[in-house]
């Protein structure tokens, strides 16, 4: 059975929800799910079978939603910086915030009225956990469903997701704060009830993550490389942008895809790389031999043991890279170049024949003339290393030299 970890974030959520969409169509059930903060929101909205009704709501989710605010206080909000903090250091913040009231969370709490409903989340035979953090006792909170009271199930929810800048209010005569100060990415939880598939989507938003052992666990991690935008950032065109990114992602974790900024479907034949290397042309590694300086010795032999260590560095590709890694991280770098769009999966010859189509190649052809001077002149005083790397993409990914 799969377990569901999603980290608290804010706004950074929607990726969530990009994530569990990414789940749903490559058929993966989910059996339980633990999370801190908006993770336990949307974790909620999950385990009730409202997955849709989440995606609509982080599709239109804006600032009006979330408090009850100024434009003045909501430019203050965008602008709000707010880093991990130990428990002793977030009471002393605590104390500015209940003197100044904080902010009006209504619509927020109109939210959980709306969206959650606690009779389907306990009815759905699911596991369920949250985190928060006691205040009053300086003690935090891991807690399942099946120990929540009844009809408490949403101030549970609200004290998880509870930040330092909202104004004050008591569950059972304590005050509650954001689970993320004490374990924002709780896999322990579910750990704890005994799965050992689980799917971690993080959103490296601001809290603790703690260190758990996941040897034992086979573990599906869902992250981003992008910049989620800000803890606060309750935009709708930075929540469509994130659920797109959680969704891509999600499949490039479920199904392998490769490349860092691209999703590249990988061929099962490994030794197609290495072919295409083999087929360069010894005028075409002699002009890579003259843009990076290197002796003249027998043409495949500088390809292998010059040029291709060369590029790997230049790329900062991990030692254990391979010709795979290093001809999609290239083609990465092309494609990027000619704004080729992100946001689909490609096969490597698909994302090759665009970069060599003649239509986006018409900016290189009009700057060919830099060819004729490779000889002449140390290139690389004139080439920064992302225009040498580009430059060398040129010369490996165009057949006809």
């Amino acid at each position: 059975m799969h377990g569901l970890v999603l980290e608290g974030g804010g706004a950074k959520g929607a990726y969530h929800i990009g994530a569990y969409k990414a789940l749903v169509e490559e058929g993966i059930e989910v059996q339980g799910v633990s999370g801190t903060s908006i993770g336990a929101l949307n974790g909620a909205m999950i385990v009730q079978g409202d997955y849709e009704r989440c995606y609509e709501l982080w599709y239109d989710l804006s600032y009006s939603m979330v408090i009850d605010a100024s434009d003045e206080e909501i430019e203050k909000i965008k602008h709000l910086k707010l880093g991990k903090e130990d428990l002793a250091s977030v009471a002393e913040k605590l104390k500015t915030v209940i003197a100044d009231k904080g902010f009006d969370i209504t619509p927020f709490k109109n939210l959980l009225n709306t969206y959650i409903d606690e009779e389907k989340i306990r009815n759905s035979g699911k596991d369920f956990g949250i985190v928060t953090v006691n205040i009053t006792d300086l003690k935090p909170l891991q807690i399942y469903l099946e120990d929540i009271p009844n009809g408490e199930l949403r101030n549970y929810l609200m004290a998880s997701a509870y930040l330092p800048i909202f104004k004050t209010e008591k569950l059972g005569g304590k005050i509650y704060l954001d689970g993320g100060i004490y374990d924002n990415l709780p896999f322990g939880m579910l750990k704890n009830k005994g799965y050992r598939d689980l799917i971690l989507v993080r959103t490296h938003g601001m809290g603790i993550t703690r260190k758990v052992d996941l040897s034992d666990l086979n573990a599906i991690l869902i992250s981003p490389k992008d910049d989620l935008g800000k803890t606060l950032e309750f935009e709708p065109s930075r929540s469509r942008r994130n659920i797109q990114l959680g969704y891509y992602d999600g499949l490039k974790a479920l199904r392998g895809l490769k490349g860092e900024l691209y999703y590249i479907e990988s061929k099962k034949d490994k030794d197609y790389y290495l072919q295409y290397l083999l087929g360069l042309k010894e005028k075409q590694v002699r002009k890579i031999q003259e843009i990076l300086k290197l002796p003249e010795i027998p043409y495949r032999r500088s390809l292998f043991e010059y040029i291709i260590p060369k590029l790997a560095s230049m790329l900062d590709l991990d030692k254990d890279y391979n010709y795979e890694d290093l001809i999609i991280s290239l083609l990465e770098k092309k494609a990027e170049e000619y704004h080729i769009k992100r946001f689909k999966i490609y096969s490597c010859e698909e994302l090759l024949d665009m970069v060599k189509n003649k239509e986006i190649n018409q900016k290189r052809r009009e700057c060919s003339r830099l060819n004729k001077i490779i000889e002449k002149v140390d290139i690389i005083s004139i080439f920064n290393k992302e225009q040498t790397i580009l430059e060398i993409g040129n010369i490996i990914f165009d057949r006809e030299e």
